[in-house]
C-alpha cells in the first residue's frame, strides 16, 4: 500500500504512531547518560614499581631497565620511556591508536611475570596503571574549620560514607589535614649498651600487637570462633612492650625509646579561600549521568550543612558546569 494513501485514510493511526515515536524519544533523552568527556581509552599504560630505600641509579639498573627490555616486544608499542627516583620506578608505554588496550595490558602483565625473578626480592610487584578519563573526579569538595585533625576524621567517618551512599558515586577520596601516627624514636646509644638493635625492637612490636585465631568452641548446635586480641589500644601499652635482652631478662620499650602520639609526615596541602582545609574528591560510577549525580550530591551536601553548621562544606569544582564554589546552582 502507498504510504501517502495509508496516512491519508487513517489519520488517527498515523497520529498515534508519531506520538509514540515522540514519547519514545523523550524517554530516551531523559535516560541518556551525560558526561564531560567522551568514552575513550587512551593507548597508554604505566608500570609503577616501588623499591624502598633504593637510590635512582639502583632503581634504574635493577628495575627500570629490565622492565623496559621485557615489555619492548609487546605488539602495537609506539614509544617507551621511564624515569627513576628514590624508591620508585615508572615505565610509560604508549601504543598506536586503535590498539586493544585490554589485550595489551594482558601482554604486559605476562612479560612482567616472566621477569619477576630478575627483580629485587625487596621490591613490590609491578603495578599496571591505565589512563582512563572516566576515573577522574567529577566534583571536588572542601571541608573547612578550625581543627584539621578532627575535620579529617569527620570527613573520613561521616562525609565520605554519606557521599558514597549516593546512587552513582563510586568513590570519595579524602585529602589534606593530619593523619595520626604513633612514632617510636629509639635511643641508639641506650640500645647498643644493652646489646640490642632495631631489628629486635621491630620484632618485639610486631609480636606484641597481633591478633590471632584461637580455634572454635561448640555449644549445642552452634560453633563459636575464638580470637586472641593483642592489638594496642593506647600509647602507654606500646611503651610497656617487653624486649628480651641477650643475657636474659627484659626491658620496657619506654626505657630505650620515646613513644609519641603524633602525625604522619605531610606530602601535600588542600586550601580553601587561602586557608588549609580537607578535600573530598568524588568519582562517579561508569555509565551514569554526570548532571544527575551532581544534583543528588548537592542535595546530600545541603543535608550535611544543616546537620553540621559548625563546618564549612563547599563545592569548589564540578564537571557538570552549573555549580559554583559555594555549591549553589549558577
Amino acid at each position: 500500500m502507498n504510504p501517502a494513501t495509508f496516512t491519508t485514510r487513517r489519520p488517527v493511526a498515523t497520529t498515534m504512531l508519531f506520538l509514540a515515536i515522540i514519547m519514545l524519544g523523550v524517554v530516551s533523552l531523559a535516560r541518556l547518560p551525560v558526561d564531560l568527556l567522551p568514552d575513550i581509552s587512551f593507548p597508554r599504560l604505566v608500570v609503577y614499581t616501588t623499591y624502598s630505600d633504593a637510590g635512582p641509579r639502583e632503581i634504574e639498573e635493577r628495575i627500570s631497565v629490565p622492565i623496559e627490555q621485557a615489555v619492548s616486544t609487546v605488539g602495537g608499542l609506539r614509544r617507551l620511556s621511564s624515569f627513576s627516583r628514590d624508591g620508585v620506578s615508572v615505565v610509560t608505554l604508549e601504543f598506536l591508536w586503535g590498539t586493544k588496550m585490554d589485550f595489551a595490558a594482558l601482554q604486559v602483565r605476562e612479560k612482567l611475570d616472566q621477569i619477576r625473578w630478575q627483580l629485587p626480592s625487596q621490591a613490590d610487584r609491578p603495578t599496571i596503571l591505565r589512563q582512563d578519563p572516566r576515573e577522574q573526579p567529577i566534583m571536588t569538595l572542601a571541608v573547612a574549620g578550625e581543627d584539621l585533625y578532627r575535620l579529617r576524621e569527620l570527613s573520613r567517618q561521616v562525609f565520605k560514607r554519606r557521599l558514597e551512599q549516593i546512587d552513582g558515586i563510586a568513590l570519595a577520596t579524602v585529602t589534606g589535614g593530619f593523619e595520626r601516627e604513633i612514632q617510636v624514636e629509639v635511643n641508639m646509644t641506650r640500645l647498643a649498651a644493652l646489646g640490642l638493635n632495631l631489628a629486635t625492637v621491630e620484632s618485639a612490636l610486631k609480636t606484641a600487637s597481633d591478633n590471632r585465631p584461637g580455634g572454635t568452641i561448640r555449644k549445642g548446635q552452634f560453633r563459636y570462633g575464638l580470637r586472641t586480641l593483642g592489638e594496642f589500644t593506647t600509647v602507654a601499652e606500646i611503651g610497656a612492650v617487653a624486649i628480651s635482652l641477650p643475657k636474659g631478662g627484659t626491658v620496657a620499650l619506654r626505657e630505650v625509646a620515646t613513644v609519641t602520639d603524633g602525625f604522619r609526615e605531610r606530602t601535600g596541602l588542600t586550601r580553601y579561600n587561602g586557608k588549609e582545609a580537607i578535600g573530598l574528591l568524588l568519582t562517579k560510577e561508569s555509565g551514569t549521568n554526570t548532571v544527575a549525580v551532581t544534583q543528588r550530591v548537592h542535595e546530600v551536601i545541603e543535608q550535611l550543612r544543616r546537620e553540621y553548621p559548625q563546618v564549612t562544606l563547599a563545592i569548589i569544582d564540578a564537571q557538570a558546569g552549573f555549580y559554583r564554589a559555594g555549591g549553589r546552582p549558577g
